[in-house]
């Protein structure tokens, strides 16, 4: 095949004119593809040679003595394999302990799974999940990659960052599987079509978290949560607030129009007519309600899920901390059996990595390059003054064109900007450009002189896919083993509504073939 593609001729005149020359840059095209695509075969290969392979024999005895060894080595269980485990139950493990890892094991839990998580700290939500912005957004539908915000976030490379929302960071181009996020990206996010179908199908995750928070309240698990009576959203241009309009029109989306300040306060049956709310309404003059959003710890929830999943299935939830995940387990007949970890070999019937755009690591050992690179935010917080009541935080959570901002149990959060780059840590967050963005903004809309040193300041990385909607899909070639990642900055906002899809698909059902990673090409 190859042979005859270089042997290929072209018969228009104006390629004849000089048939040498097009020729050979042609074959130069064919052949610099081909040897990018043998390169990253030979990659994948190497990278699933590092696996452990294990015969049914030594796999056998690995679960009776929990000890085996190979040629190289001597192989030990993690100690986890022997905790809370009801018989002829199957046994999935769930990699990574944010939001996403543990409601998709608390899901499982109630459709009567054992599960047990690995998790690579000391405590669950450690990362992205550990401090953002408590914008709890299910309804929200604009994804960041467009075409529109492609262009823009390009042009902001040579911008300074403090006059920016959104840009590009030059490392980005040395993240692995750039390659495959960008050109996934040009061919997945730039049509308006394209943006409607990514709407859909980040709405219908956000519709069935609404349904499964709708069955758990009865528990508890969101008391001093959802306290919000909706988002109030400020836009810049009359072009802008049509068009947002529009769309939550075509969405079926449950909005309200501001064309008075009058109108908030008969939303919220509350006075909210100060100054400084006045001063903020008059600057943009143009607003929205979303009657769907609100506010949510995704930390403080994160923990409290834990404790439910511990109190409510204690004979088959478990949780390995400071375990790191390695390479996989596999057999002879190269299923997948287990999961090599710093502290021994967790064996599994499935296994479901929700590992944020660090799940690429892990997919790599199967042959799997998982488009999805790492999108900086940042969120700061304090308590909420005394006056802040007056203002309106108090009943919405606030979004502007520079910010997010909650106010949850007297707990002021701040959110904001993107940053798409590779996931090196801040020394210090508070000194970057998104938060000193977001503090002067605030502080200017708002009437208020905060300073950097009143908040904590976190920066946290974001797992952005192509077309910015979640992979919960089974990994090609490994019918046991699936991702749940690539939620943006919608992680609590998705996570239960993922949980449901995802525990579908591990049951077989082709009813969410849109989410599945095999939508991407180049892969």
């Amino acid at each position: 095949m190859i042979r005859n593609i270089l042997k290929f001729r072209f018969s228009t005149a104006s390629l004849n004119e000089e048939p040498k020359k097009k020729l050979s840059l042609f074959k130069l095209i064919v052949g610099g593809a081909i040897g990018v695509y043998g390169y990253d075969l030979g990659r994948k290969y190497r990278e699933y040679l590092t696996n452990t392979f294990l015969t049914k024999e030594q796999i056998n005895e690995l679960v009776l003595k929990n000890i085996t060894k190979t040629k190289d080595q001597q192989l030990i269980a993690h100690p986890i394999n022997s905790v809370n485990n009801i018989k002829n139950k199957e046994k999935v493990i769930v990699i990574g302990g944010g939001i996403i890892g543990i409601s998709q094991a608390l899901k499982l839990l109630r459709m009567g799974y054992n599960v047990t998580i690995i998790e690579q700290a000391n405590t669950v939500a450690s990362e992205c999940s550990a401090f953002n912005g408590n914008v709890f957004n299910p309804m929200y539908f604009l994804p960041l990659v467009t075409r529109d915000n492609l262009i823009y976030m390009i042009k902001n490379i040579f911008e300074q960052p403090e006059l920016t929302t959104v840009r590009f960071n030059m490392n980005a181009f040395l993240e692995n599987n750039f390659i495959q996020w960008g050109l996934n990206s040009l061919l997945l996010s730039m049509t308006d079509n394209a943006q409607i179908e990514n709407s859909r199908k980040q709405l219908r995750i956000g519709s069935l978290t609404l349904q499964d928070i709708d069955k758990l309240k009865p528990s508890g698990l969101f008391k001093g949560h959802l306290v919000a009576k909706g988002q109030l959203g400020f836009f810049a241009t009359d072009q802008k607030v049509n068009a947002y309009r529009d769309r939550l029109t075509l969405l079926g989306i449950p909005h309200i129009k501001v064309d008075s300040f009058e109108q908030i306060e008969q939303f919220t049956k509350s006075n909210l007519k100060t100054e400084s709310n006045l001063k903020l309404f008059n600057r943009f003059n143009k607003a929205l309600i979303l009657t769907t959003e609100s506010n949510l710890e995704t930390r403080e929830l994160t923990q409290t899920m834990l404790r439910y999943c511990q109190e409510n299935f204690p004979n088959q939830f478990a949780i390995a901390f400071s375990t790191s995940a390695q390479n996989f387990v596999l057999d002879t007949d190269k299923n997948v059996k287990g999961i090599q970890t710093n502290k021994g070999i967790v064996l599994g019937d499935s296994f479901v990595i929700c590992l944020a755009h660090k799940s690429k690591q892990l997919a790599h050992k199967l042959r799997l390059n998982l488009p999805i690179i790492p999108a900086k935010g940042w969120a700061m917080g304090r308590s909420a003054p005394e006056n802040f009541n007056q203002t309106l935080v108090k009943e919405f959570t606030l979004n502007t064109p520079n910010y997010f901002a909650t106010n949850l149990n007297g707990h002021l959060r701040l959110a904001g900007c993107a940053e798409v780059c590779n996931d090196t840590p801040s020394t210090d967050a508070s000194k970057e450009w998104g938060a000193i963005q977001i503090l002067n903004r605030f502080n200017e809309q708002n009437g208020f002189d905060f300073k950097m040193s009143d908040f904590t300041v976190r920066s946290c990385f974001r797992p952005l896919t192509p077309d910015d909607v979640a992979i919960i899909s089974e990994v090609p070639g490994f019918k046991n083993v699936f991702i749940n990642a690539g939620h943006g900055s919608r992680g609590m906002s998705y996570c239960f509504g993922a949980a449901d899809i995802m525990s579908q698909v591990m049951e077989g059902s082709k009813e969410f073939e849109d989410y599945s990673v095999k939508r991407y090409y180049f892969i």
